[in-house]
């Protein structure tokens, strides 16, 4: 996985919570890189599942809600690292329906050695239908991501997802409210 990830993942325990907090989830995952990350690094995804779930324990939250905060803090730095890539989409449907084309392109761009998860977006009954597939177990990510984006824009539609395969993959939904 891509340093930029862990980078900003140490990031994310440092400002939601403390410095002192990132440095206990740290010493407690007892990780082969000793937390030491690099934004071109590259590192074993098992780490950053480690620490976000050692996170959420500390917390008293679960794994799931741990990866889906962490969804929505990446998606506002992403918006600060990478505006060229975010902000010429006018709506959040106008940039999910490309996030697994244009916006994976851009990241391979950037690094040749990313392997960025498979994403599908289809137009379904009114509604926009994600099928979300990777060997990483990060569909909680994905949805943080997708309702990070789905506020930005501000999107009111109804989100609803599954997960499955143990998180390696998901099917997100994106559909009308049903009281509008």
């Amino acid at each position: 996985m891509k340093g930029l990830i862990f980078v900003e993942l140490i990031r994310f325990l440092e400002e939601t919570q403390s410095p002192a907090f990132a440095d206990a989830v740290i010493a407690r995952a007892n990780l082969a890189s000793d937390g030491a990350y690099t934004a071109h690094g590259n590192y074993p995804s098992t780490e950053a599942v480690k620490l976000l779930v050692l996170a959420g324990e500390m917390q008293g939250i679960d794994a799931v809600e741990s990866c889906r905060r962490f969804g929505h803090f990446v998606f506002k730095r992403f918006l600060k690292l990478y505006p060229n890539i975010i902000l010429p989409y006018g709506s959040a449907e106008d940039m999910l329906r490309f996030v697994g084309t244009h916006i994976h392109d851009e990241v391979r761009i950037l690094y040749p050695d990313a392997h960025t998860p498979h994403i599908v977006a289809t137009p379904s009954d009114g509604a926009l239908v994600l099928t979300y597939t990777s060997h990483r177990p990060m569909a909680p990510l994905a949805l943080g991501l997708i309702e990070a984006c789905m506020n930005h824009f501000g999107d009111q539609r109804a989100l609803t997802w599954t997960f499955s395969n143990g998180n390696h993959a998901a099917q997100f939904i994106l559909s009308r409210n049903t009281h509008e």
